[in-house]
């Protein structure tokens, strides 16, 4: 049995500068294992909802849903179940892992959600994501630009666009990117991008408006392709993260997920033709 703990000011979203200052843990999670021969014991009691080590991933869903939360299921690379108090993950073999053996599960998880944090101001609106992606391009003094971001902090924008990354994720929920243009007397920068974020990713607030495409944050990743209608031009599904990108007119989508709790942690859209190396999201 693996059990995981957090501290208890970065799990409550107080001040970065209070985390690991709390003196307390709080438990998270407990995971058990089908075990590895010379390695690890297998867990050896009863697991959740009747479910066990030989379930592949069909039988094993069969049981969740007979339980009643099958329209609860976010599937990936693992399956989880969001549940009204926890989440439940399962972890199959050899689909997850590169585990020999008999195929089924390998590991069984359950854990407490962070909870979201409270929005800094219930006065700010949120612009459409069409209004926000028709400005990528413009440059700071365009009347577009200025009437997207005028709720969200606009003087403090324009006034740090020139470091080319303005980053409002515990604010707001986004991240701006910009072309400076140095070295053109009198020119304004260019926003090129942005990222929508979740919460909790560090401390950040979630983008309270609608996200690009129609995704959704608790979107599963195996639905991100139909939801963009087109194949990723590229996936990459490693460990606990993964990342998707899209090649589309005029623009380049990047979308990093969660592969545990199988949700989309952030959305990037750069506009064609400017250079992303500044452009580094969260998640």
């Amino acid at each position: 049995m693996l059990f995981s703990f957090s501290e208890r000011n970065y799990w409550n979203g107080r001040s970065i500068a209070s985390h690991g200052k709390s003196g307390e843990l709080i438990f998270t999670n407990v995971a058990v294992t089908a075990g590895i021969p010379d390695v690890m014991r297998r867990y050896e009691g009863d697991l959740l909802f009747g479910l066990q080590w030989e379930d592949d991933r069909t039988t094993a869903r069969e049981r969740l849903a007979t339980a009643g939360f099958g329209d609860s299921l976010h599937a990936g690379r693992r399956d989880a179940w969001w549940l009204p108090d926890y989440r439940i993950r399962l972890t199959y073999q050899p689909g997850c892992i590169e585990q020999t053996g008999v195929p089924g599960i390998f590991d069984v998880s359950l854990g407490i959600p962070m909870r979201p944090l409270a929005r800094a101001s219930a006065t700010h609106e949120y612009p459409s994501a069409e209004q926000v992606l028709a400005v990528l391009g413009k440059s700071t003094d365009d009347t577009d630009f200025q009437a997207v971001f005028r709720d969200l902090g606009l003087v403090s924008l324009m006034a740090e666009a020139s470091s080319e990354v303005v980053d409002r994720a515990d604010e707001h929920g986004f991240i701006l990117y910009f072309d400076s243009r140095q070295g053109v007397p009198g020119s304004h920068p260019v926003c090129t991008g942005i990222s929508f974020v979740r919460d909790r990713l560090g401390n950040s607030r979630a983008w309270a408006g609608p996200l690009p495409f129609g995704l959704q944050f608790d979107d599963p990743p195996s639905i991100l392709e139909e939801r963009m209608d087109q194949r990723a031009s590229r996936w990459l599904d490693e460990g606990t993260f993964g990342s998707a990108r899209w090649s589309l007119p005029g623009l380049q989508v990047s979308v990093n997920f969660d592969s545990l709790d199988n949700c989309l942690e952030s959305v990037r859209v750069i506009a064609e033709g400017h250079r992303t190396s500044n452009c580094q999201p969260r998640g």
